[in-house]
């Protein structure tokens, strides 16, 4: 190895070689030794200079976790993640994210256990979800950070006499599986839950060397010297049964902190309960080294730290020469060995397996998924450690031989599963399948696996909270994968974010669904995003801020309104529901719309927000238009009409659309609306007509009936002159007057046409023969004015006697003729040929 390039090995560091070590300043301490990690506190996770989301206070916590549909998914929680998202970049830092993500986790299961009344007492399920995804998100940081970190080539030439210090450093540089297994077992250290640790008892053995020295026939007899540590095993003398329950916790406590890879501190509790034996035993899995300087090898770079004092020799001025284990070989036989003592405790020897690496010794006391996993691991390194010695001729004693076979990380995953450990606890058994395939590094199988448990095993069913914390991890799994560019099943992936963002749809999260569906395919993102908007009814002005966060976010508005109108659309009860044409009561423009009505015409607003659909939304309100009034909604289509022309309203963007410059096509769009407006034009001047004309005051000759008169007068000349209008301009198809293929669109519109036609100008014929009829007397013209309809109506150029029959108008349009006739012969009953003249 190149004795310039220092190798950096810290317990929750990637192990690399690095060109300057300096690119680790400001990371967290050094380790007192490879092995030796200090116990991790809820404070030390959080660091400073992260984004300000991470500062905010978690309060009333489980009130603000309920939203109003009594789903756990708070707001803030939700938003927070996609801050968190939204602001990372993984290729600036590989493990930013995930270690964000781990601290909010942090933040909230600690929450949770201060709720519940301490971190001792039994833990609610929300606190273990929280746990098991913040130890999700520290493996994924840890691997990522390593699996991506580029890596700096060794020198060919190697020191042919290496310590096992350095054997270390060149495996953990040279070997990736290696490298990651020792971040797994660091990993599996740091998330250990904590444990109460056995009370100190400096004395050694007192109750029983007391008990000896009370009995005047024990205390000079050989049989009973035997507290010395093999004592009890060689003379099988029980030792007094506090002695006995003091010990069987001290080793217990030793395992636990040996579990957590706390090593100093299995060994500082050694020395304080008087077990000076055992802390020599635990010492010998510190690797020997060599010309130390103070507290730092600075021969190959290695920074371990002493594990105290006692275990360093210094030469004459006070400096550190030698540190560590000369013949760790034998003393890792001696261990396996007495692993395999099955007179010893169970305790015992699981502490000896743990040294060796011997799993089997350990197995019987493991409880969790963790444990096993562990002390598989555990096994792996110890013995690949091994054999790279033995390869490179350091090791060749083989006077204790040891017998362990070195499993690979599938099959220890394989083992580990035949174990249903956990008692069976199904929230943590998903977290464990997350976990396990990213130690594998097999990104599309998790993701197939993620959507199993929260798709094909219809999670959502059977627990609505594992589903939404289970659901919120996985969308953000798949994005933080996608984010490195690492290959996952699209189908899979799609399904998982698509469910994600549906969920958002439900709990109301209007700003962030933009952001969640921008990560899906086109045409899903279009489908999703316009349901979304389809049932949104709040002011245009906050749905304009939804249009805007969808282009903001790179989706495709254009797409997206056209098909969140043609949802609303597609809602409009169809007017053939409402029967024939003469069963059509109209509904005159002054009956206020519903609220039903009101949504669909908003729907028109989703079509003005990008000018180049304002022509699309000229149709689209034509066909609206058309809808309505064939179903008799003459106060819908009304009311689109006139927001149309009120210049406040965002429909009025619509009324400035030009016709195509193509002259050799009509624009029938263009003259379809305006037909719409001259329409509704000549109804809303009936109406006003009507209102007059029932407002003739009672008293003859008075001021008012001089001034409601000449009111009249006015009012019926304007509404003939509108009449006329109307259906010289009424809708004709063009479409049948040209060469071009009519399509199934086509059909409809002309369909709708007809019934609108037959609806409204029947009714508008009658109603103005009603106006003429009525102000015969105050207009004298009006009368013959009132038959000549007749002529209107059969006018070759316009042949309304079509729309009459269709409507079974035609008897009403007769009896009226005859009124006008009949008046006309009561009037001037001598010459009556003026009246039959037809033009």
């Amino acid at each position: 190895m190149d004795q310039s390039t220092p190798m950096i090995v810290d317990s929750m560091s990637t192990p690399r070689v690095y060109s300057n070590a300096s690119r680790f300043q400001g990371t967290a301490e050094f380790t007192p030794s490879i092995y030796a990690t200090p116990q991790v506190h809820s404070s030390d996770m959080l660091v400073n200079g992260f984004p300000s989301i991470m500062n905010s206070s978690i309060t009333n916590l489980g009130t603000r976790l309920l939203n109003t549909d009594g789903m756990y998914f708070g707001n803030d929680i939700i938003q927070r993640y996609a801050e968190v998202y939204e602001h990372t970049r993984p290729q600036e830092d590989i493990g930013n994210a995930p270690e964000t993500y781990e601290q909010m986790c942090e933040e909230y299961s600690k929450s949770f256990r201060e709720e519940g009344g301490g971190i001792f007492n039994f833990k609610p399920r929300e606190c273990r979800l929280w746990e098991a995804e913040r130890n999700t998100w520290k493996l994924l940081k840890l691997l990522s950070q390593y699996r991506f970190t580029p890596i700096k080539s060794l020198d060919g030439t190697r020191n042919p006499f290496q310590t096992d210090g350095q054997l270390l450093c060149e495996l953990l540089a040279i070997d990736k599986d290696f490298a990651e297994a020792w971040i797994v077992r660091k990993w599996l250290w740091k998330i250990a839950p904590d444990f109460i640790t056995v009370e100190t008892n400096p004395e050694y053995r007192s109750f029983t060397k007391n008990s000896i020295l009370l009995d005047l026939k024990k205390r000079d007899s050989e049989e009973y010297k035997y507290l010395d540590p093999d004592g009890t095993h060689r003379t099988q003398k029980p030792l007094h049964p506090y002695d006995q329950e003091h010990e069987k916790e001290l080793v217990r406590s030793i395992f636990e902190y040996l579990r957590r890879g706390q090593f100093d501190d299995a060994i500082d509790i050694s020395d304080k309960n008087g077990h000076y034996w055992r802390s020599a035993i635990l010492s010998g899995i510190i690797l020997y080294d060599e010309k130390v300087d103070g507290l730092h090898i600075s021969k190959i770079g290695c920074k371990f730290q002493a594990v105290n004092t006692d275990r360093v020799t210094s030469n004459e001025n006070g400096n550190v020469t030698t540190i560590g284990n000369v013949n760790r070989q034998i003393w890792r036989g001696t261990c396996y060995h007495c692993a395999n003592q099955e007179k010893l405790d169970v305790y015992d020897r699981a502490i000896y397996g743990v040294l060796s690496g011997n799993y089997e010794s350990i197995i019987p006391i493991c409880r969790t998924w963790e444990d096993y996993v562990w002390a598989y691991y555990n096994s792996l390194i110890e013995c690949q450690q091994e054999e790279h010695a033995r390869h490179m001729g350091v090791n060749d004693d083989d006077d204790l031989p040891i017998n362990i076979k070195v499993l690979t990380p599938k099959e220890i995953f394989e083992l580990v599963e035949s174990k249903r450990v956990d008692s069976r606890d199904f929230d943590l058994e998903k977290f464990h399948i997350i976990q396990k395939l990213i130690i594998l590094n097999d990104s599309k199988e998790m993701v197939k696996q993620l959507k199993v448990e929260i798709i094909d095993k219809r999670l959502r069913r059977e627990d609505e909270i594992a589903y939404v914390h289970f659901l919120r991890l996985a969308t953000h799994l798949i994005l933080y994968l996608r984010d490195l560019m690492l290959s996952t099943p699209d189908k899979e992936s799609d399904d998982i974010i698509k469910l994600y963002t549906e969920l958002l749809i439900e709990c109301h999260q209007n700003k962030l669904i933009a952001l969640y569906a921008s990560k899906l395919p086109r045409e899903i993102s279009i489908e999703i995003y316009a349901s979304f908007l389809k049932g949104v009814t709040s002011s245009c002005t906050e749905r304009r801020k939804l249009f805007t966060l969808a282009e903001q976010y790179g989706l495709n508005v254009v797409a997206i309104t056209r098909k969140t109108f043609e949802l609303i659309f597609k809602e409009i009860e169809s007017p053939d529901r409402y029967g024939p044409v003469s069963d059509i009561r109209i509904i005159t423009l002054q009956e206020p719309v519903n609220a039903v009505e009101e949504i669909q015409i908003r729907a028109l607003e989703w079509l003005t927000f990008s000018k180049e659909q304002h022509r699309e939304a000229l149709k689209s309100a034509n066909a609206l238009c058309r809808i309505f009034l064939a179903s008799g909604r003459m106060n819908v289509a009304g009311k689109i009409i006139m927001e149309m022309k009120y210049t406040k309203s965002p429909l009025s963007a619509i009324r400035y659309v030009k016709p195509d410059d193509d002259e050799d096509e009509i624009d029938t769009v263009f003259i379809e609306h305006q037909n719409y407006c001259t329409m509704i034009e000549y109804y809303n001047k009936y109406e006003a007509w009507w209102k007059t004309w029932k407002s003739k005051p009672e008293k003859p000759s008075s001021k008012e009936l001089n001034e409601w008169t000449k009111n009249i007068k006015d009012i019926t000349n304007s509404l003939d002159i509108r009449f006329h209008k109307f259906l010289d301009s009424y809708v004709i198809d063009f479409l049948r007057d040209t060469k071009t293929m009519v399509t199934e669109e086509d059909e409809i519109r002309i369909r709708e046409l007809e019934r609108v036609m037959d609806i409204y100008i029947p009714n508008a014929v009658l109603r103005h023969h009603k106006v003429l009829y009525e102000t015969r007397d105050i207009l004298p013209a009006n009368l013959e004015e009132s038959f000549n309809l007749a002529n209107l109506v059969v006018e070759e150029n316009a042949d309304l006697t079509i729309h009459f029959r269709r409507s079974k108008k035609l008897p009403l349009l007769i009896m009226s003729l005859r009124d006008s006739y009949l008046e006309i012969l009561k009037k001037n009953p001598k010459d009556i040929s003026n009246v039959l003249h037809v033009d």
